[in-house]
This record gives C-alpha cells, sequence and structure tokens, in this order.
C-alpha cells in the first residue's frame, strides 16, 4: 500500500479558516456513514456472536453464578468460588450505585480492528477517491497485525502502571504493618506518577495506527512517527481525549440505563433501576457515574441478547469518531510539520 500523505496536503490545507474539530468529525460520518457501517460489519457480526456464545457457555456451564447489569460495562456473570469471593457491592444483590473514572467499557479490539479500515477510507475519501468494503479491507487486512501488536504493547504499560501499587501492598503486608496509614500515602503517590506517566505515553504514541495506513510505515517507525507529530501539542491532544471520553462515558450510560429501563417493563427484577431517570441520579451519568443491578439469576437469553446488542451498537456508533478523530489530528500536525520544514 503506496503512502497516500502526498496527495493528502493539499486536501487538507486551505487559505480560508479550517472549520472546527467538531464540524469536520460530524460533518465526515455524515458524509461516510454508508461506508464507515459497511467497512465495520463484519466486526459488528464478529463481535456480536463473539459475546452471546460466550454469555450463552457461562450460563449453561455456571447456572447460580450472579449476573451485573451496569450501565457503564453491559452485562457481566461472577462465579464466586470457595477460593474466591467477590466484594460486597458485586455479592449483594440489588441496586448499587458509584463512580467510574474512564470511558465506557469498550473491547478495546473491537476498535482497533476498525481503526485501520475506517482511518484508510476517511483519507481516500478526502481525497476524492472512491473506495469499496472489498477494496479497503483488501488493501488494510495485512496492516492488522502490526496495530495490534503496538496496542497490546500499550496496553502492557498502561496495565504496567499498576505494579508498584501491587508490590506495595505485598511489602506492606509483611513488613509495615506498624507504618500502614503512611504507606497507604506513599502508594497512592507512587499509583499517580506511574498513571500520568502511563498517560503520557498513550497520548504520546496515540497517531501511530494513522502511521501505520497512511504512510505505510512499520510499527516502530510509527511510534516515532506519532510522537514526532504530538511534540508540543501534547496538551491539546490530551484534552481532546478527555473531552471524548467523558462524552463517551455520558452517552453509553444513557444509552445502556435507557435499555435496562425499558427491559424492566418486560423484566420485573430490572424496576428498580427505574431510579436512574430521577434528576438527582441522572445528573450523575454527566460526572462518570453509573448504577448497576446485581441478580441471583440470569433473566432470559433475550434479556442477555438486547443488552449485548446495545453495547455492541455503542461500540460501532464510537468506532468512526475515534478514527476520524485521530486522522484529523494526524493530518493536520503532519501538514503543519510539513509546512515547518520546508520553510
Amino acid at each position: 500500500m503506496q503512502n497516500i500523505l502526498e496527495s493528502t496536503g493539499e486536501a487538507v490545507s486551505s487559505p480560508q479558516r479550517p472549520p472546527r474539530l467538531v464540524s469536520r468529525i460530524f460533518r465526515e460520518y455524515r458524509n461516510n456513514f454508508g461506508l464507515f457501517w459497511h467497512v465495520m460489519s463484519p466486526i459488528i457480526v464478529f463481535g456480536f456472536l463473539f459475546y452471546v456464545v460466550l454469555f450463552l457457555f457461562f450460563k449453561l456451564s455456571f447456572p447460580e453464578s450472579q449476573w451485573i447489569f451496569s450501565t457503564s460495562d453491559g452485562v457481566a456473570a461472577w462465579q464466586e468460588s470457595l477460593e474466591t469471593s467477590p466484594p460486597p457491592s458485586i455479592r449483594l444483590s440489588g441496586l448499587d450505585w458509584g463512580m467510574k473514572l474512564g470511558g465506557p467499557s469498550i473491547h478495546i479490539g473491537f476498535l482497533w480492528l476498525a481503526m485501520c479500515p475506517l482511518a484508510y477510507a476517511i483519507v481516500q475519501r478526502r481525497n476524492g477517491v472512491e473506495v469499496s468494503f472489498k477494496v479497503v479491507w483488501q488493501l488494510t487486512l495485512r496492516k492488522t497485525l502490526p496495530i495490534l501488536g503496538v496496542a497490546f504493547l500499550i496496553g502492557l504499560l498502561v496495565f504496567g502502571a499498576g505494579i508498584p501499587i501491587v508490590i506495595g501492598h505485598l511489602i506492606s503486608q509483611e513488613l509495615l504493618q506498624t507504618f500502614i496509614t503512611s504507606y497507604d500515602s506513599i502508594l497512592i503517590f507512587i499509583f499517580f506518577c506511574t498513571f500520568i506517566f502511563a498517560i503520557y505515553f498513550v497520548v504520546k504514541w496515540s497517531l501511530y495506527n494513522q502511521g501505520i495506513i497512511i504512510e505505510n510505515l512499520s510499527a516502530i517507525a510509527a511510534l516515532r512517527r506519532s510522537s514526532e507529530l504530538v511534540r508540543g501539542a501534547w496538551r491539546r491532544f490530551c484534552r481532546i481525549y478527555l473531552l471524548l471520553i467523558w462524552a463517551s462515558s455520558i452517552f453509553s450510560s444513557i444509552l445502556l440505563g435507557l435499555t435496562i429501563v425499558f427491559l424492566s417493563f418486560a423484566v420485573p427484577e430490572f424496576i428498580p433501576m427505574r431510579e436512574i431517570l430521577l434528576p438527582g441520579k441522572f445528573i450523575g451519568f454527566f460526572f462518570f457515574g453509573y448504577a448497576k443491578i446485581t441478580l441471583e439469576n440470569a433473566p432470559n437469553f433475550w434479556t442477555i441478547g438486547i443488552i449485548i446488542s446495545v453495547h455492541t451498537l455503542i461500540y460501532a456508533i464510537l468506532a468512526p469518531i475515534w478514527a476520524s478523530l485521530t486522522t484529523q489530528l494526524y493530518m493536520e500536525r503532519a501538514n503543519e510539520h510539513a509546512q515547518q520544514v520546508s520553510s
């Protein structure tokens, strides 16, 4: 696949003031709505069937499991054993409220599998090239492996931020019982530092997908290219990503919450979830709040199927937005960088 950055330079630069980023993403989504969903259709079907088979297997294999329905994570099952026991908030059935600092629990593989063909389709359409479903997948399928490989390494970096906390906790349990209060403060400080460290590199490498797709770079070269383009604009990128995570969290919680509320008219166990429509509860969704209800027995399979369908729909709606956003930022920074080099 050839480098398609050069043919995009004229399309990105304009003597007039470009429209705002949100307007560009909305317009791109609207103009390419059919193509986006056609390109994602195999991943949508695969994701839906994967979760259906997974939860059907769990329901049949562990009939006594507790089932947790949440406005932030959809549906999950918990099998209590003699060796492990769930936290009190999970072990007790009923309605529970809380706060989750982060976006919706999106199947990350879905987003990154979709990012590859979506980014290619966006750039080609912006250059005025008509592309089809078959062409997009033929030209980008071989790029999926390096994209997922780098995604795995970034995931290790993010989850690795919690390793000092785990080690510190184990040490505190064995050696520092008398200083546990002060040591907990130290652990919180270590966690904060490692979390900031992880976020720094996640933002710094956030454009590597486009480097692989648009400029046909290797995985390592794409990470270097992303670092080069983000340099000097890290804070702006971080603000944009946090804003989209916040909006995604609200959208996901409201959509999943309303789905469970509507299901409550057919599934009596969900009736307590109607409390989320109260003004004092509903406003919590705008501050990363969530509601969850734990059932002792799994409901009918069609109930789980509906919630899985809505969760999959959320994946499909958000994936093109992330692809469009990162592609817009990539082309914007690549154009600015090319102008600086030429001058």
